[in-house]
């Protein structure tokens, strides 16, 4: 059965959330990024209804942080800024965490990937 982008925001938030528990740092970070992609891409292709290029059904990583900061529905510009740069620092953790091995990804890292989940899914 096909799910919606706020599905796989909740799945990946509890994923991540159980993953750090266990002490499965690198894997959590990746999970959190992962559940607050998801819930951004949800904000801009159903609130904001903005299109999404023709082979993909959510916006490019690259595109995610400019797309916030120009088409996040019902936010200030302060508060797509903080948005923004909540996203990048998570963005970064995530890239740490999966590509990096020789970067330490512990618990301190871990909580600050779930914090900032967290708020990501609170902004809206």
């Amino acid at each position: 059965m096909p799910e919606s982008w706020l599905e796989l925001a909740r799945d990946a938030r509890k994923a991540a959330s159980m993953l750090v528990t266990q002490d499965h740092y690198r894997s959590g970070v990746a999970r959190a990024y992962s559940a607050a992609y998801s819930k951004i891409a949800h904000e801009l292709a159903v609130t904001a209804h903005l299109s999404m290029p023709p082979d993909r059904e959510g916006p490019s990583h690259a595109r995610v942080r400019p797309l916030i900061a120009t088409s996040m529905p019902n936010m200030t510009r302060e508060k797509r800024e903080k948005l923004s740069e909540l996203v990048g620092r998570l963005y970064t953790l995530r890239i740490d965490a999966d590509y990096r091995p020789s970067t330490q990804v512990e618990g301190a890292e871990a909580r600050e990937a779930i914090s900032i989940m967290k708020a990501v899914s609170d902004a809206f």
